[in-house]
Order: C-alpha cells, then sequence, then structure tokens
C-alpha cells in the first residue's frame, strides 16, 4: 500500500532518535545514506549538528560520485564556505555566527551531486542565555521539531523561524507547536481565522496523554491490524452541547447517544437537554465540575437525571461500552432509502462499517443518506473505503486523490515516491492514490458496491477534512453529491501523525498539516467551505430546538423530500426554546481520530 493508504504513526522510545523515527515511518532515510542513490557516501556529518551559541567554523567530510554544490537554508548566520567541488573525496566548510538572541535556532544544509538526489543535515545551534549554553531543550520539543522541519507543508518558512525549544507542554493550545506554528504567517491553510471562534486556530495538534491500553485487533475480513480502544465508562454521551438558558442555568444536550447506552436505555435521544443531575440544576459556576462526571464518569457512577421542562427523572449508571463512531446504519422505515450517521473516519471500526454496508446492499436500498454533519474526518484510507463503498465500479481504476507535499520533497518526487510507495503523475506533477475497488486489507469492496446512482451528504461547519474528501473525491469522477445543511470546514490539507511513548512519564500524538489533498479533476476543497446545495437549519423544528435523528429532522426530512419519499410540507419553527442558546460549540465525549490522517497500520501479535 502507498503511504497515503496507510497512516504514518511512528512509535520511539525515550531513548529513540528522531532520524530512528523517521527511517521507520518513511522506509528509508532522506538525510543520511552511504547508498549509491544520492551519490554522496561516507559522509562525517550527524542528522542534526549542535553548534553553541558562541559559533565557529565546522569541516564535514564525503564522497561525491559527481560534481557537487551545497547550500544553507539561512545564509545569514550559517555561511557554506566551499559551495561547490569536483568529484571524489570533498571537505564541507560552514561558519556560524554567534547567536546573541535568547532562542535557539536551527537550518538546513543540502548537498546535491549532478545527476543524484540531494541529502541533508540540520545544523541547531543554541541560544544565550547568559551562560553561553542556551537553554534547556526538551525531548519532546527536538522530536518534533524535527518533523517539522522535514514534513510540514510550510518546512522552508518554518526553517527561518527562531524556535524556543526550551517551552514547556501546558496544554494543546500552550506548548512548542502551538506558539510556533501560531507565530507563522503563510500557513494559511493551518493557521486559519474563525468568526466563531473569533480568532485564529491551528489543524496540527501535540496532545500529551497518559498511556492507555488497547483492546485486541478487530477479528473481520480488514485485516490492517489497527485496534479499537478498550471499552470506557460512559453512560452514552458521544457527541454534545452545553445549553444556556439566559438566567444564570445551564443544560447538557446530548446531540449523539451511543446505541444500547443507559442514556439510550433510559430514553434519552437527540435534543434531549438535561436540566437536572441528582436533584439539582447546574449553574455558572459549577456546570464544568457537574456535567464532566456524567461524560466522563467512572466504572458503576449512578446519576439521577431530569429532563428539560419535565418533572420526573430516571437513574442511570455508568458502564463500560464501545465508543463506536458508527451511531445508527439503518433503513428508514416505509422506505428504501439507507441511512448512516458517522462521527469520525476510524479504522478501527472499519469491519463494523463494511458489516453495516453490506446490511443495506442485502435490503436494496435505492439511496443513501450519510450523515457527517458532526464528523471532523479521520484515516484517509476509510475515507477511500467507504467512497469507493459508494461510487462502486465507476471508481476502478480511477484517482480518488491527488496529493501535494512541501516544495522540498515535491522538488525531489522520486525520492519521495520511494519513501510514500506511491504513484507520481508526470502530467499532473503531483501524487495520487486510487479508490481501493479491488482490495482493501483483505477486503474486495466489490462485495460491497451499493450500486447507487446518487449520494445525499448531511453536513455542517463540524463536518471537515476526510469527510470533506468523501464528498469533493465522488464528485470528482461524476458521482452526483448532494449536499444538505450548512457550509463545511473547508479543510482541504491533512497530515501525518507521530507518537512517541514514555517521555519524562508521558505519551505524545503529534499531527503536523504535511500535504494537500485534490479530486481526480485536481480540484481541492475551498479552506472556505464547501456550500450546501441546500442550506437548511437543523433547528428549523416545531419546538425551534433539535429533533431527534430521523425522518423528522430537519436535514433528513429534507434529503427524503429530494429523494421523492415524502412531501415538502414542514412545521414551522416554534418558540417553545425561545430564550435557550448553545454555550459553546458542539464537543465529542469521546476521542475519535480528526483530520485527514495517514498511519502507519500496527501489526498483529
Amino acid at each position: 500500500m502507498g503511504h497515503l493508504d496507510v497512516f504514518v504513526r511512528v512509535k520511539v522510545s525515550v531513548m529513540t532518535t528522531l532520524m530512528l523515527l523517521l527511517s521507520v515511518a518513511c522506509g528509508e532515510d532522506k538525510t543520511t545514506t552511504t547508498s549509491g542513490g544520492t551519490g554522496i557516501v561516507d559522509a562525517s556529518w550527524e542528522q542534526t549538528e549542535e553548534i553553541s551559541a558562541s559559533g565557529g567554523e565546522r569541516e564535514f567530510t564525503f564522497t561525491s560520485r559527481t560534481a557537487w554544490s551545497a547550500t544553507s537554508n539561512n545564509p545569514e548566520w550559517c555561511e557554506i564556505l566551499t559551495g561547490t567541488g569536483q568529484k571524489g573525496k570533498a571537505t564541507l566548510r560552514v561558519e556560524v555566527a554567534p547567536n546573541t538572541t535568547t532562542a535557539i535556532r536551527t537550518t538546513l544544509v543540502r548537498i546535491t551531486a549532478e545527476g543524484f538526489p540531494s541529502v541533508s543535515f540540520k545544523i541547531r545551534q543554541n541560544a544565550d542565555d547568559g551562560t553561553g549554553t542556551g537553554g534547556e531543550v526538551l525531548e519532546i520539543n527536538r522530536n518534533v521539531d524535527e518533523v517539522l522541519a522535514y514534513y510540514y507543508l510550510w518546512n522552508k518558512d518554518y526553517q527561518e523561524l527562531d524556535r524556543d525549544l526550551s517551552l514547556p507542554y501546558v496544554s494543546i493550545s500552550d506548548n512548542f507547536v502551538y506558539h510556533t506554528l501560531m507565530k507563522m504567517t503563510t500557513n494559511t491553510l493551518d493557521k486559519k481565522y474563525r468568526e466563531s471562534y473569533g480568532g485564529y486556530t491551528l489543524y496540527s495538534y501535540l496532545v500529551q496523554t497518559p498511556t492507555t491500553s488497547r483492546a485486541p485487533a478487530t477479528r473481520g475480513e480488514v485485516s490492517h491490524g489497527i485496534r479499537k480502544g478498550s471499552p470506557i465508562p460512559s453512560i452514552g454521551i458521544a457527541q454534545f452541547a452545553y445549553v444556556s438558558f439566559g438566567n444564570g442555568e445551564i443544560g447538557l444536550c446530548p446531540l449523539s447517544v451511543f446505541p444500547d447506552s443507559p442514556l439510550d436505555q433510559a430514553g434519552f435521544r437527540r435534543g434531549d437537554i438535561i436540566y437536572k443531575v441528582n436533584g439539582k440544576v447546574p449553574t455558572e459556576s459549577n456546570y464544568i465540575s457537574v456535567f464532566s462526571k456524567l461524560i466522563y464518569p467512572s466504572e458503576g457512577a449512578k446519576f439521577t437525571l431530569t429532563k428539560h421542562q419535565e418533572t420526573e427523572s430516571v437513574s442511570v449508571t455508568a458502564v463500560s461500552l464501545d465508543p463506536t463512531p458508527l451511531i445508527r446504519a439503518e433503513v428508514l422505515e416505509g422506505t428504501q432509502v439507507g441511512y448512516i450517521i458517522y462521527e469520525s473516519f476510524d479504522a478501527a471500526y472499519d469491519n463494523d462499517l463494511l458489516d453495516a454496508i453490506k446490511r443495506l446492499k442485502e435490503a436494496g436500498i435505492t439511496d443513501l443518506i450519510l450523515d457527517l454533519r458532526n464528523n471532523g474526518g479521520g484515516h484517509v484510507m476509510t475515507s477511500n473505503m467507504l467512497s469507493t463503498c459508494i461510487g462502486g465500479s465507476r471508481c476502478q481504476n480511477r484517482v480518488y486523490q491527488y496529493y501535494r507535499y512541501n516544495d522540498d520533497r515535491m522538488a525531489d518526487w522520486k525520492q519521495t515516491s520511494q519513501e510514500l510507495g506511491t504513484s507520481y503523475d508526470q502530467e499532473a506533477q503531483l501524487f495520487y492514490e486510487r479508490f481501493y475497488y479491488s482490495g482493501y486489507y483483505g477486503a474486495r469492496l466489490s462485495d460491497y458496491d451499493l450500486n447507487l446512482n446518487r449520494l445525499f451528504v448531511l453536513v455542517s461547519g463540524n463536518t471537515a477534512s476526510a469527510s470533506e474528501a468523501v464528498i469533493n473525491s465522488l464528485r470528482g469522477i461524476d458521482v452526483p453529491v448532494t449536499l444538505i445543511g450548512s457550509k463545511t470546514n473547508g479543510k482541504n490539507v491533512g497530515m501525518n501523525v507521530f507518537s512517541w511513548s514514555n517521555i519524562d512519564g508521558f505519551d505524545y500524538e503529534f499531527a503536523p498539516i504535511s500535504f494537500q489533498g485534490y479530486n481526480a479533476k485536481r480540484e481541492t476543497v475551498n479552506p472556505k467551505g464547501i456550500d450546501p446545495d441546500h442550506a437548511v437549519d437543523e433547528r428549523a423544528t416545531a419546538t425551534g430546538w433539535y429533533a431527534d435523528y430521523g425522518p423528522e429532522e430537519p436535514l433528513v426530512h429534507k434529503a427524503l423530500e429530494l429523494i421523492g419519499v415524502v412531501d415538502a410540507s414542514r412545521t414551522t419553527r416554534g418558540t417553545q426554546c425561545a430564550g435557550m442558546q448553545l454555550k459553546g460549540s458542539v464537543q465529542q465525549a469521546v476521542a475519535h481520530p480528526q483530520g485527514m490522517l495517514c498511519t502507519e497500520p500496527v501489526s498483529e501479535e
């Protein structure tokens, strides 16, 4: 499988260097080689050369099989004194100026033998902290710095930044990655201004977590080995939002509920508002604490819950359950229309998704409503799999997506193709992968061909990345895709994922933006979002609030109207919920992959 057919997840120990990480991730190390493939052999430099803040001159030796040249990304402080040379043994002389700033700085030195791909190594110069030794470089920052300098879509601009590798990790929005990438101005497909947020946000992320166990790999037709997480204590809340009543009282609205969970069995549905917890109404001063115990309960925790505008309460007890992203997969009653609510392209659940598609196929559905309104993306390979099942035979031997990487990797496309294990289109000057029609890790997707002539997708501003790739890629091969709801997120870029274990007692997951996707027509998703074909407010109901998923829910009803199985009449919005408003955005209660992610399948044990 090609690089983008799989997810590059790299696990390294605290003592493992990043170059080993890149070797595992890519199959070959771009920056050090003694093979004949680069024309440079017997090089004396290390992957990263550490230079003191005082600077100085350094010499490196190597043998070139042809005439060669060398360049520095930052010649103003790292000057190449011997920029060219002839075939044979050679000496590269580099002069590094004193670093009088308080930030560590790095540059890339690239050596090219004529007729061969380039090789490179990094020079990292410590900062001047008054002692001449520089600040303390944290291992996690060193690792992510190496990854960004090589993989980031704007890596050249990143390399020119002054970076402080001593910044501590405080939170997902307060760490080295966040502060450094937010300083950039060219990374507009990663750093984007959000009106709803009132500021800039980043898609790239670094997450610090405690070590978690994983359940055995799901045994089924798909055999890529990506495992489900262990069951989690839950009452059944999958997606949720807080609700303000305008008087200081705060409610909790489940926007999706795990099937057969305690909350589901207690009669709670999408749109119901939890008003009282154990007989008390949460307020501005305590709602985070109160509701966190519901959203992230301990095993066996008991709660008494009361719905808004009701007096009777019900009791629920948290149990360990499988936090599936597949909320529903059914044939809507009285129709031949399939309905799938899918909240993340999580490859661990590929067998479950295929089983659901098979049931719909066997039921003889003629149309499909795919609900991605709260799906922020996930694994590229799973979005390809689902798209293939929808497009069927029309996908055979067709391009699913083209990909663009940073300028360095695109310029050296032969080396990059070797790293990724994928094909390069000389005319398009882009890498690409095809739909998985013939096979997907042991599954023949031709057996899951839904044979549909069109697709209806329910969308919102939370529909992003791999979800948008499904829409864009099917439109790229002329499958009619009708969007219902509101404008999508506009994330046309994706990430490679790296992970490190046990660094000072923590595990880290790092996902930098490393590529941009295009469909077979070489069209990318508009970064401002994809406009719906039919704009529908999901709260345009009789109560003016969310309705449960099903034929009476506004977006689903519109799809059924377009399919021709219901009439166009709708009950107009009422005023029963006047004064209520959402407090914040829709949130996930459990962690599922988001974005457009590439990872490496986990080996079976």
